[in-house]
């Protein structure tokens, strides 16, 4: 573990940002952005946001699966502002965990835009937890654009701390996850993804992403997450009982259920929708 001092290993830092609350946690290095994914723009390389970066660790908790399906509705909206006050927490306080070691550490915001407005013809932030998340070992970017993980498809939240010392970097998953399925395309309600579905990813229209959210945190029950809830990878769906995708298609032919129902509910109070 060359970079660290002999007081500190790996294992004790992944054991610390479990103990924060962080559910996975993963680790890579600058380089690996070069060596792995060069079509990243070198903007989003972490030694562009601090030069002194060497490693970066990333962490996710998930997003309860009945809750992302019920959106767009307030108990969502709670369950991702929440996720991302854990998750901010969390970072910032690993990094002091490092600085009290002697590592050096900042962490990058698991969102880092003040306001929606400013993502019009410009939605990128300074970093990427997506393809952090990936360089990590967590999961593989689908056509969707998302992180998928083995665990909870792309039901999760990231944050990352970025860190001077020289960790050993964790196994990138070799085969991807994304199914292509074709359900995020069908099912967007703005029709924000586009191309050949058998592309490594969609042709995306953020644009047309980010006004819908605009329009649903209006409503006071955003984010939309439609391509997070149908995505149908993750062993969080056998947990749920939540195998079968059907019911995302009779849901949108306006049909029921007792899932469907239960969405509904959550649906019809606490915003304007």
């Amino acid at each position: 573990m060359a970079g660290l001092k002999s007081d500190l290993q790996k294992s004790d830092i992944k054991r610390k940002a479990k103990s924060l609350g962080a559910t996975l946690v993963g680790f890579t290095n600058v380089q690996r952005y070069r060596e792995y994914y060069p079509e990243a723009p070198a903007i989003f390389h972490p030694d562009r946001i601090w030069p002194e970066a060497r490693s970066v660790i990333v962490m996710a908790v998930p997003l309860n699966l009945p809750i992302v399906e019920s959106t767009p509705s307030i108990n969502y909206q709670e369950l991702y502002n929440t996720s991302n006050i854990m998750l901010d927490n969390l970072a910032y306080r690993l990094s002091l965990y490092l600085m009290d070691k002697g590592q050096a550490a900042i962490w990058a915001p698991r969102d880092g835009y003040g306001s929606l407005d400013y993502l019009i013809d410009r939605a990128s932030s300074s970093f990427s937890q997506v393809i952090a998340g990936y360089l990590a070992g967590l999961g593989t970017i689908g056509w969707s654009h998302n992180l998928l993980t083995p665990q909870y498809g792309s039901r999760h939240r990231l944050v990352s701390v970025l860190t001077s010392a020289k960790i050993a970097p964790d196994k990138v998953l070799s085969q991807s996850l994304c199914l292509h399925c074709d359900l995020c395309r069908r099912l967007c309600p703005v029709g924000a993804l586009k191309g050949d579905r058998r592309a490594d990813f969609a042709d995306m229209d953020m644009n047309k992403c980010t006004r819908r959210h605009q329009e649903l945190k209006a409503a006071g029950c955003w984010p939309c997450g439609l391509c997070t809830k149908v995505c149908p990878v993750g062993a969080d769906r056998r947990l749920f009982n939540r195998t079968d995708a059907k019911l995302y298609l009779k849901e949108s032919k306006g049909q029921s259920s007792p899932e469907i129902e239960a969405w509904n509910q959550m649906r019809a109070y606490g915003s304007h929708r």
